[in-house]
């Protein structure tokens, strides 16, 4: 039923049934996020286990409680140009919105192996008429118009100008969710309005979801799901948990490099998220 349904019209009934969004350009810590939510719902509301809670991929309500959360990468940023991107987010006014955000730096190297060494694994896209494979260096990767630098600040911009168009919106750091996971997660639950969930509970949700956890359920292939399957288990940067590291660019970038890409996030980049 589902292949003889037109896209556009799935697309509707997704965004139709959705209350909160959690939405993140590619490689900002979007599988981490979402599995220790999906940690905590499934503990505190004694929910089934399975992929599809801790992963949030719900098709119906699984708790009377919870609000039905959509996890997206909004607008596909990665395979298109700054000028192709939706500057308009009307259609998140009736919406909560949980935005994600990164360092682009550390995004840019991030969103490089993430094409070129586990594009391959998800096979063709029916929604995308462009690959998430790429073959080329590094050094073309931030240069390039579909995904590059430039992609990345024009989306968090459009982003921070947008903020007051959903009805409840949230901001959260992949650097504060590392320096104060359980912190952080707290103020996520409770924009959800679920104060109700324990301290306790998202101890161990966080505990759960560590690097450490998660780098080894997918070394043991625990999930089905390709968003936490390596795709050369002899090549470390082929993991979904590659590094996890805060300012992990220095190790790929040269500081002339490093030093163009402040450039531009100085002159470019929304003081709203406080990396520039």
């Amino acid at each position: 039923m589902r292949a003889l349904t037109p896209k556009d019209l799935r697309r509707w009934a997704a965004h139709r049934r959705a209350e909160v969004y959690l939405i993140s350009y590619p490689k900002c810590g979007r599988t981490w996020l979402r599995l220790m939510l999906g940690r905590a719902f499934t503990r505190f509301y004694s929910l089934p286990p399975d992929e599809d809670n801790l992963f949030l991929r719900w098709q119906s309500r699984p708790h009377p409680h919870l609000p039905m959360i959509a996890v997206v990468h909004e607008d596909r940023p990665m395979l298109k140009r700054p000028d192709e991107l939706q500057a308009s987010k009307g259609k998140f006014r009736d919406k909560r919105v949980i935005f994600l955000a990164r360092d682009p730096r550390d995004v840019i190297v991030s969103s490089y192996f993430e094409m070129k060494k586990r594009g391959a694994i998800f096979g063709d896209n029916p929604y995308e008429t462009r690959s998430a494979e790429y073959e080329g260096s590094l050094e073309d990767f931030i240069q390039r118009k579909e995904g590059g630098f430039e992609t990345i600040l024009r989306y968090y911009n459009i982003w921070a100008q947008n903020r007051e168009v959903p009805k409840g919106f949230l901001l959260v750091r992949y650097e504060d969710l590392k320096a104060n996971p359980q912190t952080e997660l707290r103020k996520v639950v409770n924009f959800l309005g679920l104060q109700e969930i324990d301290d306790g509970t998202l101890q161990e949700a966080v505990l759960y979801a560590s690097f450490e956890n998660m780098r080894k359920m997918e070394e043991q292939r625990q999930f089905q799901a390709g968003m936490l399957t390596p795709a050369d288990r002899s090549d470390q940067e082929s993991y979904k948990t590659r590094k996890g590291k805060i300012g992990g660019y220095r190790d790929y970038l040269s500081p002339e490099q490093t030093e163009a890409l402040n450039q531009m996030m100085k002159t470019e980049l929304s003081s709203f998220y406080g990396y520039a």
